[in-house]
């Protein structure tokens, strides 16, 4: 099965992916344990940047890529392994350094209905060669500039596989590889306290600049992607698109983004929404879309170091065809019977509100995979420093393409006891297209109207 990790937002408000791939960002303070970039990626550590060896009770295994073209939907790499043991709220406090802030939230929220089933840990993660050979060169030439809201010298590869701040393992998440584009139908709801939901679905188009092979930084400038998105259903909000060209360096050069209404029969360009603009029913922000999508520069970010966590991981019972939305949409939180958690090695990274500036999340703490680079989990604080929402991937490798991606994203509010779920796809026909791609010229406000009244 294949299905990305970016889910376009719903009539109303500027996609979220407009923002995703962009970082306006505050300078980070360095890792007193930043690693020498002349050494370049040796023989401890795999082509993405991450450690190649297991730890040392083995718990986390050694890196073991998984690539094979004959996979299909439905299958599961690991469907013969058996939960380790599972955390609830009676033995919560055992597992409680392992554990994200968000994950404890939960299982003190719900302690007679969540549980984390932990399975033995699978590190499969895998790209083509190509892209794993300009991230190690990028390794001595890419640097960040203008403060932080750009880089150069780069058109592949992770950028900053060899990190020394927290705004260079933000970059790797924001262009990790999706292949060079890709195009089909995600669903998403947002839940009501008592689990009732409505279902979105969403068609998209994405091409990418970076992250094209053979492409150059010269040849894409600050050019990172270009993409249309259209709402099927609900009836009452299909028909609406949107048509987005996004920069890398979003100070330097703003966001293109055009709406199409059906009722003016017209795309209109249309001023970016970001930040902490709500969307889903006020469950989540705009730059929570993909986990987190930036800009950063109202916080002050500081890189806290490399840690043993249990996160989830290797999700594919929540891509199963045989699965429905039903069956994984409950009351509170998703049906923990179709999760899976491992024990990874992640980077953790604190994002405070800088003094002056407002943002609805006081503070923000992400969880990023070593090997992936796409951030796993998110700690969410409030004004009064309170625990106020939550946010996880359930992350899979899909081996045939190959690609890793943040996939099925779950963003919970335990105030209000309520979630909104992006990017489902059990029950579509038709898989996600991945390497689907069409150059500038199809990315236009004049097309977009004939994308929005297509069959497709």
């Amino acid at each position: 099965m294949r299905t990305p990790g970016i889910h376009m937002a719903p009539p109303g408000v500027v996609p979220g992916l407009a923002l995703s791939l962009v970082l306006g960002l505050a300078l980070a303070s360095a890792s007193s344990a930043a690693p020498d970039r002349t050494a370049g990626l040796g023989a401890d550590l795999t082509p993405m940047g991450s450690r190649a060896s297991g730890n040392a009770d083995g718990s986390i295994p050694a890196w073991s890529p998984l690539i094979d073209p004959q996979f299909e939907r439905g299958e599961h790499p690991y469907k013969n392994d058996e939960p380790l043991y599972t955390i609830d709220a009676s033995n919560l406090d055992a597992y409680g350094e392992l554990l994200t802030g968000g994950h404890r939230a939960l299982l003190r929220t719900f302690p007679d209905s969540y549980r984390m089933p932990v399975y033995p840990s699978r590190r499969g993660a895998a790209y083509p060669p190509w892209f794993l050979e300009a991230t190690g060169r990028n390794v001595e030439r890419v640097e960040l500039t203008d403060s932080g809201h750009g880089f150069c010298c780069t058109a592949q590869g992770f950028p900053f596989p060899l990190p020394s701040n927290g705004l260079e393992v933000m970059w790797n998440h924001i262009m990790r590889y999706n292949t060079r584009g890709f195009r089909g139908y995600l669903a998403s709801a947002a839940t009501s306290r008592a689990g009732d939901y409505v279902i979105e679905r969403d068609y998209v188009e994405i091409a990418f600049a970076y992250n094209t092979p053979g492409a150059t930084a010269e040849q894409i400038g600050n050019r990172n992607l270009y993409a249309m998105s259209k709402t099927v259903s609900p009836a009452s909000k299909a028909g609406s698109a949107y048509l987005m060209h996004v920069p890398i360096n979003r100070v330097a050069q703003a966001t293109g983004v055009w709406a199409y209404s059906p009722g003016e029969n017209r795309a209109r360009r249309i001023g970016e929404i970001g930040y902490d603009n709500p969307l889903f029913d006020g469950l989540m922000t705009q730059d929570q879309v993909d986990m987190f999508n930036g800009p950063l520069d109202r916080y002050t970010i500081k890189l806290l170091g490399k840690r043993e966590m249990i996160v989830p991981y290797n999700a594919y019972t929540l891509y199963d065809p045989d699965i429905d939305y039903e069956t994984i949409i409950t009351p509170g939180h998703i049906n923990p019977r179709l999760t899976r958690y491992e024990k990874h090695r992640v980077w953790v990274i604190e994002a405070t509100v800088r003094k002056g500036i407002t943002h609805r999340y006081k503070k923000r703490v992400f969880y990023v995979d070593e090997d992936s680079w796409i951030v796993l989990a998110q700690d969410i604080y409030d004004e009064r420093d309170q625990f106020w929402r939550f946010a996880e991937a359930h992350s899979v490798n899909f081996p045939q393409v190959p690609v890793m991606i943040n996939g099925v994203q779950v963003h919970y509010d335990l105030q209000s006891r309520r979630y909104a779920i992006l990017n489902l796809t059990n029950e579509e026909e038709d898989l996600i297209e991945y390497d689907w791609w069409q150059d500038a010229g199809y990315f236009t406000p004049h097309n977009l109207r004939r994308f929005a009244a297509s069959l497709r």
